[in-house]
């Protein structure tokens, strides 16, 4: 059957060599028990393919189609009667496929094999030729208490009892989209819209709704659920008539996860299947799915920009604005007060330009350049590292974030000082992990805060040393690397 799976793929107009390579690795091999007294000439040759492969240890084997030392890693199918199915601890068996009635202890055992845990695998299959239900309720009553009889009665399903679950879970998907007035979604999944400018106008709009972040979150789990039960039926034909939906809402994701530079929104933990057919559809379409969001200070960024805009001055300003609020929030810790200061100018900026997109990228496409850039020199007399302590303790101790005319002067000559103390504490060995030199270097700082006679600083010396040592912590390397600059 795999030699002629192969064959059959070979002849399509359109060959997927990727495919036809992993079915061609494909090998199955029949376990006999037995002397091989009296047997027919197949059986031997079988039992001896089987020993020669080393089956039972090669099946238990995670494929290996780079090596080829490892091209028996490739058994994937154990063709047996009664060996295997009691005592076989193998995590990597998903599936058994069963047409022998077999009964009580025997019948347990053999469905256990299919749920031992491992790394990757969602859950076991038992796909039943010969109807073995009786058998399993017999078995029940005879080694299961009842409530464990009822959970494991309830648990056996017919694959086409998800099928009612997965078109909810479909219809829930798309009622997300419509009860907020974006009503070709359906056509748009379905891929029934006349051509690649109206997909790509209800992809923006789609996207542009996935701003708001509980929203987005409701997509995603609504998402990840349509995928779970598709991911249950799938290969079965019923589910075919949702894999191009599946398929196109994987794309929605990716856009919004590219647009809102949210990381969160992936398909790591989706079923295999599911997640071969959204991949592929995306590289199709241009995109690798193994690359992450481009970030803001990446020189392909701005290209990147503009190839998911598209032309559409919108996507282009909210994807510019989402990095930037990405980029300001990751780095906030390094300079506390410019990435403040740089919020603040987006959200001027997109309420100075509401609606006027265009020009609203074109401000942010500055902005980005200030972003880029960051803190590159001091401000007012003040070194760069002075001016970054000096914002920072001045939004954290004063009266929104302003240092009265009269303590300028002293708190500028306190936080050159202040950096000259950590500078020359934080470069010894181990410093961020030997308690004692923090507890003096902190003991420093809070001395000096209180010699100033600025009352803000004395009166809070405690949480703005706190503060001052973690600023420094966080910026440990640059005042590290002003030191190596000065001994040059």
């Amino acid at each position: 059957a795999l030699k002629e799976r192969v064959e059959l793929l070979k002849s399509e107009p359109e060959t997927d060599d990727v495919l036809i390579k992993k079915v061609s690795f494909l090998k199955a091999a029949v376990v006999i028990s037995g002397d091989g007294t009296n047997e027919a000439a197949y059986i031997t040759e079988s039992r001896k393919q089987a020993k020669a492969c080393n089956a039972v240890d090669n099946f238990c084997r995670s494929f290996d189609m780079e090596d080829p030392d490892k091209a028996n890693t490739g058994i994937a199918f154990l063709i047996i009667c009664d060996m295997l199915l009691t005592g076989f601890d193998a995590p990597i068996e998903q599936v058994m496929y069963l047409d022998k009635k077999i009964r009580e202890h025997t019948l347990l055992q053999a469905i256990a094999r299919t749920n031992r845990v491992k790394k990757g695998k969602k859950r076991g299959y038992v796909v039943d030729y010969i109807g073995l239900t009786d058998n399993l309720t017999e078995a029940l009553t005879l080694y299961a208490a009842t409530d464990e009889q009822q959970e494991l009665a309830q648990g056996l399903k017919s694959i086409t009892s998800e099928m009612p679950v997965l078109e909810e879970r479909y219809q829930r998907l798309l009622q997300l989209f419509t009860d907020n007035k974006i009503e070709q979604v359906d056509d748009f999944v379905q891929g029934r819209l006349p051509d690649i400018e109206a997909d790509a106008a209800v992809v923006h709009c789609a996207v542009r709704l996935l701003k708001d972040e509980k929203i987005r979150a409701d997509f995603y789990v609504y998402l990840k659920k349509f995928l779970m039960s598709l991911d249950i039926i799938l290969p079965n034909k019923a589910a075919h008539p949702y894999r191009t939906p599946a398929k196109r809402f994987g794309y929605i994701l990716r856009v919004a996860k590219e647009r809102y530079k949210d990381t969160s929104l992936n398909l790591g933990d989706a079923g295999q299947k599911v997640k071969d057919l959204i991949n592929e559809h995306l590289i199709s379409l241009g995109i690798n799915p193994k690359v992450p969001p481009v970030e803001l200070l990446s020189e392909d960024f701005i290209a990147n920009l503009n190839k998911h805009a598209d032309g559409n001055a919108e996507a282009k300003a909210s994807e510019m604005e989402h990095a930037i609020r990405k980029h300001c929030t990751v780095h906030n810790d390094e300079d506390p007060a410019f990435y403040k200061s740089l919020s603040e100018k987006v959200e001027n900026l997109i309420e100075q330009h509401q609606d006027q997109w265009e020009k609203l990228a074109e401000e942010l496409e500055k902005l980005r350049t200030e972003a880029v850039e960051g803190r590159n020199s001091g401000e007012e007399g003040m070194s760069k590292e002075a001016t970054t302590f000096y914002e920072h303790i001045a939004n954290e101790a004063f009266d929104k974030g302003e240092v009265p005319a009269e303590a300028k002067a002293k708190m500028k000559l306190l936080m050159e000082a202040i950096v000259e103390t950590l500078q020359d504490s934080i470069g010894s060995i181990d410093f961020w992990n030997n308690a004692d030199k923090q507890k003096k270097t902190r003991s420093d700082i809070k001395t000096a805060l209180t010699l100033t006679g600025i009352k803000e600083l004395k009166q809070n010396r405690e949480r703005v040393a706190v503060e001052i040592m973690k600023l420094a912590k966080n910026r440990h390397d640059e005042l590290v690397k002003d030191i190596a600059g000065v001994n040059e």
